[in-house]
């Protein structure tokens, strides 16, 4: 059980890192291809608009971000990971720095893998 949440705490650093440096293989990986999330603004977005956002049009760019306070509740081959972010980057070309709660919904494929199939932020007020 100690090894699922050290991988899944590891599969959350790998996310960060990989949206600052743009690195779109790991994202594809580590994100379901059904994966959804609830952003801090209430919008569902589906994996195709959050990589084409992030990707492609150049809409979203992270250029800083952490995460920290990671908790992990196993449930079997599933388990909900949460903690917080803070991140800098530019929206629609206007700069943005938030701290948010993240929720991820992880299932543990066969192998091993762990993906992310739904996420949900909060923004952290103030």
């Amino acid at each position: 059980m100690t090894e699922a949440r050290e991988q899944l705490n590891q599969l959350e650093q790998r996310l960060v890192r990989a949206w600052i440096e743009r690195d779109r293989e790991t994202v594809d990986e580590i994100l379901a291809d059904d994966w959804s999330v609830i952003d801090p603004g209430g919008r569902i977005l589906t994996k195709a608009q959050v990589m084409a956002e992030g990707f492609e049009s150049g809409t979203r760019t992270i250029e800083s971000g952490t995460i920290d306070e990671v908790q992990v509740r196993l449930f079997g081959n599933v388990a909900v990971v949460t903690g917080r972010t803070v991140a800098a980057g530019s929206y629609q070309g206007t700069p943005f720095s938030v701290q948010l709660r993240f929720t991820d919904v992880c299932e543990q494929q066969q192998g091993g893998h762990w993906h992310v199939v739904a996420s949900q932020g909060t923004l952290i007020a103030g």
